[in-house]
């Protein structure tokens, strides 16, 4: 064999090589990504406390929703559609990590079920902000109708002020609108002992301003 067929020949064992690499890469990828569509699927791994909210999500109407994720799936919103953030390819990517990174500890037995944390909470908020504010009619407002999230008015101030590039908080949306706990739907799913009013608070004393301590 001459030196270049074998030169030849180790370029095509390297570029079938890279193929196979990309393929094992890409093609799990595409089947989690289909895959996860469906909630029982997000379920056969998340085993608790998810199981209980996608217990919950099978009620038969908003007005019977126990808490937002729950009146969420009523509009036909899936748990991926919350959780993978605004759909871009940042966002994706790291949405897929993290599936990959829990897959991982799932079948190494080091997975806890109880857990609860969210490791990446941007993916949350890029997942509101692309219903509620980038496509106000996936959110539910109709074509032409006022997008009440954005408004700029006193009595819708904080939202306001998330459009404040000046503006730097900790307090999210889902700091208020709290997906699964159990709430009210015509207090938006909101807490406002435990959840808004410490929210406020918090905001008050990172922007240094407003009542710091003791909202009634």
């Amino acid at each position: 064999m001459t030196n270049d067929s074998k030169q030849v020949r180790r370029s095509r064992l390297w570029g079938a090589s890279v193929l196979l690499i990309v393929a094992l890469a890409v093609l799990p990828a595409g089947y989690v990504s289909v895959a996860e569509e469906r909630d029982v699927f997000c379920t056969a791994c998340h085993l608790k406390p998810e199981q209980t909210y996608y217990e919950r999500s099978l009620v038969q109407t908003r007005k019977d929703a126990p808490d937002l994720a729950t009146a969420h799936a009523q509009a036909r919103v899936n748990c991926v559609g919350c959780h993978r953030g605004d759909q871009g390819g940042r966002d994706r990517t790291v949405a897929l990590a993290l599936g990959a990174r829990n897959t991982a500890k799932f079948v190494s037995g080091q997975y806890d079920p109880n857990h609860t944390q969210v490791v990446v909470p941007s993916l949350l908020e890029d997942s509101c902000w692309r219903c509620h504010v980038a496509h106000p009619t996936l959110g539910g407002v109709e074509p032409g109708r006022a997008n009440r999230v954005t408004i700029q008015d006193f009595d819708n101030h904080f939202h306001s002020l998330l459009f404040d590039p000046k503006i730097r908080t900790s307090v999210t949306c889902t700091t208020c609108h709290l997906a699964h706990r159990e709430a009210f739907p015509e207090f938006q799913f909101m807490d406002r002992n435990r959840a808004v009013l410490p929210a406020c608070e918090r905001c008050h004393q990172e922007l240094e301003r407003g009542p710091a301590k003791g909202l009634q």
